[in-house]
């Protein structure tokens, strides 16, 4: 039922962000009406303090932060999954899958990318890159626990004694096995890429020439509560709420499905409850 509502969630806030940018009327940066204007027929997310249309900030600005996300989440899990697969088979690797695991998640993830954009140029590419140096870590550990469980299991076991190379075991046979966890991570990554990409971006640290979430909310934060205007803080925060809790809702479904633990425990709850 989460995965249902978390797909009817992005489904909904994607369709409403394209049919903005293709029907929509204005530029981001055009100013095309009175300055702090509330929201209205004419303008239906209002104006900024210059006079900018906030539903087509908001429209356009989806576009980068979604980017970031999906860049950080695909190349995240992708690292995170083989580091996590080849540190959890093989004995020689562990000590140093593990090490590198544990020192990057021994660093908050927000602080260390505060820390890699003050001291680089930031951009929406530098961005992505360090979220994917960041968030490996946890799909790693996730996954190196997943294959640390299987590899002893009978079927693999038989698949050694049938012949097969170490490197075939670990390929046939206990990717397939694991790689379904990392839908499941890629998903929930999506959420947190883009929730710590706009928060870096709205403390001042991204590109806040150019429009996104973040930078739409690093103008609001500087101008909008002396001004009254509710609106311009309102309108991007739900987006990004939105946007969040549907990826997240899907990626928790998924691991529900995946994990029989998770399973077993929601399936007993529901008839102790019943």
């Amino acid at each position: 039922m989460s995965a249902k509502i978390g797909i009817l969630i992005i489904a909904c806030v994607l369709g409403f962000l394209f049919s903005a940018v293709l029907f929509g009327h204005h530029s981001p940066q055009a100013i095309v009406g009175p300055a702090d204007a509330p929201p209205s027929l004419k303008y239906p997310f209002g104006t900024d303090y210059l006079g900018h249309d906030l539903l087509s900030q908001v429209a356009f600005g989806a576009f980068p932060t979604l980017f970031i996300g999906l860049v950080a989440a695909l190349g995240g899990t992708s690292i995170g999954f083989l580091a996590g697969l080849y540190g959890g088979y093989y004995q020689r690797l562990q000590p140093v899958i593990s090490g590198a695991i544990d020192v990057v998640l021994s660093f908050p993830s927000i602080v260390l990318l505060i820390l890699i954009a003050s001291l680089f140029l930031a951009s929406n590419n530098l961005i992505a890159i360090s979220l994917v140096l960041i968030l490996w870590a946890t799909v790693a550990r996730g996954v190196r626990a997943q294959v640390a469980s299987l590899k002893n299991l009978p079927y693999v076991d038989a698949a050694r004694t049938s012949g097969m190379s170490e490197w075939r075991v670990v390929n046939r046979v206990i990717a397939p096995a694991v790689a379904p966890i990392a839908v499941s991570y890629f998903v929930l990554t999506v959420s947190i890429g883009i929730v710590i990409a706009t928060s870096v971006e709205w403390i001042g640290l991204g590109n806040v020439t150019e429009v996104s979430w973040g930078s739409i909310l690093y103008y609001a934060q500087t101008y909008a509560f002396i001004r009254g205007d509710w609106w311009w803080v309102v309108e991007p925060g739900l987006m990004l709420a939105l946007v969040a809790i549907g990826f997240a809702l899907i990626g928790f479904a998924i691991e529900e499905e995946l994990n029989p633990r998770l399973r077993t425990y929601g399936d007993k709850f529901t008839s102790e409850n019943i």
